[in-house]
């Protein structure tokens, strides 16, 4: 096989080339046509001329945010790729009219017309703004699971206005075209450069729904951004979203999103979907660690053999890497040859899954011989130049030279002042929102020991009272004297319950769960029965769980959730009060579950009630910590899972721990 790169100026020059080259007449042609003029007419007369001088070639390709045409970048240009084939067979399709909601639907049908038993890989370009890439990639999967996945989004130069992609003769808005390349011999590799460091601590998504979050950590995705990164950073969103995307990992691969659209709400579109229950952090750029990544994606491709490389790369690398984009692309150069586009998201296979990424460079190595290129794939560090945060994108966002100059100075560090400030600001307010319950507790305590107390002063004036009349036998002494030992004991458990409750100690230790589900009753049994609430405990004592925790903390979470079962129980009167304890251990995980039978919690409010300040309670009476703070110590303290769903008698409490084995 071989590969030919053009850089387009006009349809005579064009025909020259193909002729020159002998391309007319090749029966195997894949044509691959990366533009960043967004001129349908012109894309529809360059396809046309081609399918004139070779009607066998089959002709893919897709409008850009930039071009790649050897080692270098271009952008607002035309790069036109011609690769002969010697012993393998092209199939092409393509599917218009696609759209978000179809998305799984449009993989799943063209990776059926493209699909045979020798196909080797598929080259897939999609309208870049119009599909959810990776429900796309999901439908492809289906149909075609073991066949490696290479291509991406179109762009059209960052306007996020339209985009196209070609299929032969036709140019098409909100489609999608795809190439398969069959073979019995075609030697496949695929690899990535991502190098976006993860900075500062870890968040969770609470609410998202596909692309779109809403809701992180209690937060709205922008509030966040402002917290962590300066209202500066927040303002300056969608545009600065390339700069600072969240990073999920997945499969050990991580992938970035990008930020592609702020909501009036405070949620965010990313370029990707971003699960419920996603843990993530941000990340931001490093030019010397991007170039530095490249070398060794160079190296690793060529210990391939490797005749034609392309490379799908993310508009954000080209963007934040300025003038030194290319300088990404010269490694690769020395292999074979090179051509390719940014996109707005890039598609990739690993280990037999298929991938939306964004942030990544993704490379296609092709070779039909099994000769290896010789590594002569050397590294300059000084030939990389600094390349300072937010410089990049200078272009896109509409501040002073000034602005910028003072978001750029020493950001990296002062995002981690910033985001170690907040870390001690949480543990602080931890730490208030713990002591704020002692004062129930406190109640619990004071309640518990008036009994015992009570039974203690009585036994003593009962001896003194048998003293002063002549009856205290040894017998009764000793009667008196157990009685008083065995309050005394009960009380110093009390004691010492409630200190480990309150203790400073954060360092997980194994504990067996039953056993901290008994502390925690001890510490509100007394209030239920006070309550006339009855206490079902259906939990299995019989096998012993063993589960990471925080001493006292687990307690807190389960006494929390039962005191709001009270007040709820109370609040609507009713007659029979109870409150169901039940355990399930299931696969891994260990299962907790605190049911009340109360009503339910009102559908409007469920979503909301585990973040921080939200209350349905009189301010006098509650503050809405409570729920928020048990959420971040079963998600983030013992990584578990915390949530609520109504049955038919009242709200249940979902409690998910890891089991330690």
């Amino acid at each position: 096989m071989k590969t030919y790169n053009l850089q387009y100026t006009n349809i005579k020059m064009l025909e020259q080339f193909i002729n020159k080259n002998c391309i007319d007449n090749e029966r195997v042609l894949l044509v691959q046509i990366f533009s960043g003029i967004l001129d349908k007419n012109l894309l529809q007369e360059i396809s046309q001329t081609i399918i004139k001088l070779n009607p066998l070639a089959k002709i893919i390709g897709a409008t850009t945010d930039g071009e790649i045409f050897s080692n270098e970048v271009y952008t607002n240009t035309i790069v036109i790729s011609f690769t002969v084939f010697e012993h393998s067979n092209l199939t092409i399709s393509c599917i218009d009219n696609i759209s978000i909601n179809n998305s799984y639907q449009v993989g799943a049908k063209i990776a059926s017309y493209l699909y045979s038993e020798k196909t080797k890989v598929f080259i897939l370009f999609g309208d870049g703004l119009n599909i959810n890439g990776e429900e796309f990639l999901n439908g492809v999967q289906s149909k075609a699971p073991n066949v490696i996945v290479s291509g991406g989004l179109a762009g059209d130069n960052a306007n996020f206005h339209s985009t196209y992609v070609i299929c032969n003769d036709q140019v098409l808005e909100k489609g999608v075209v795809g190439v398969s390349i069959e073979s019995d011999i075609l030697q496949v590799y695929t690899n990535y450069s991502f190098a976006w460091s993860n900075i500062g601590r870890e968040f969770i998504v609470d609410k998202s729904h596909k692309g779109i979050v809403y809701q992180i950590d209690g937060m709205t995705p922008v509030e966040l951004y402002a917290k962590y990164l300066g209202q500066e950073v927040a303002d300056l969103l969608p545009n600065i979203g390339i700069e600072f995307p969240l990073i999920i990992q997945n499969d050990n691969i991580n992938m970035a999103r990008a930020v592609l659209s702020k909501n009036d709400d405070g949620s965010l579109v990313f370029a990707g979907n971003i699960p419920e229950g996603s843990r993530v952090k941000f990340g931001i750029g490093n030019v010397d660690n991007l170039l530095s990544r490249a070398v060794n994606l160079s190296k690793e491709i060529a210990s391939n053999p490797s005749e034609s490389i392309f490379i799908y790369s993310c508009m954000a690398r080209r963007r934040f890497l300025d003038k030194q984009a290319s300088t990404e692309l010269q490694y690769l150069s020395q292999i074979a040859s090179c051509s390719g586009f940014f996109t707005y998201g890039e598609f990739f296979t690993n280990n037999n899954i298929s991938k939306l990424l964004n942030e990544t460079m993704t490379v296609l190595s092709l070779s039909e011989d099994s000769v290896l290129t010789p590594n002569i794939i050397k590294y300059k560090k000084e030939e990389s130049q600094s390349l300072t945060p937010l410089r990049a994108l200078s272009h896109l966002v509409n501040v002073t030279s000034a602005e910028l100059e003072d978001l750029n100075n020493n950001l990296e560090n002062r995002v981690q002042i910033e985001l170690q400030k907040n870390i001690e600001n949480e543990k602080k307010i931890f730490d208030s929102m713990k002591m704020a319950s002692l004062g129930d507790m406190i109640a619990n305590i004071a309640h518990q020991w008036r009994q015992p107390l009570s039974v203690i002063t009585t036994s003593a004036s009962g001896m003194q009272l048998n003293k002063e009349i002549g009856t205290l036998t040894d017998e009764l002494f000793g009667d008196y004297t157990s009685t008083i030992i065995s309050q005394a004991m009960y009380l110093s458990d009390t004691i010492n319950t409630f200190r480990d409750f309150i203790r400073e100690e954060h360092n997980l230790c194994n504990v067996i769960l039953q056993q901290e589900i008994d502390t925690s009753l001890k510490l509100i049994e007394v209030v239920l029965k006070d309550n006339s609430i009855k206490l079902i405990n259906k939990i299995d004592y019989d096998t012993p769980v063993t589960v990471q925790l925080i001493t006292g903390e687990l307690s807190q979470v389960i006494i929390n959730i039962m005191n709001n079962a009270k007040d709820v129980l109370k609040e609507r009167e009713i007659e029979h009060k109870s409150i169901i304890l039940d355990m399930e251990v299931y696969e891994d995980k260990v299962f907790l579950t605190i049911e009340d039978n109360a009503g339910g919690i009102p559908e409007d409010v469920l979503p909301r009630i585990f973040e921080p300040y939200f209350t349905t309670k009189h301010k006098s009476n509650g503050t809405g910590i409570g729920l928020h703070m048990s959420y971040d110590i079963i998600t983030k303290h013992f990584n578990g899972e915390l949530y609520a769903k109504n049955t038919q008698n009242g709200a249940k409490f979902y409690i998910s721990l890891p089991i330690v084995t």
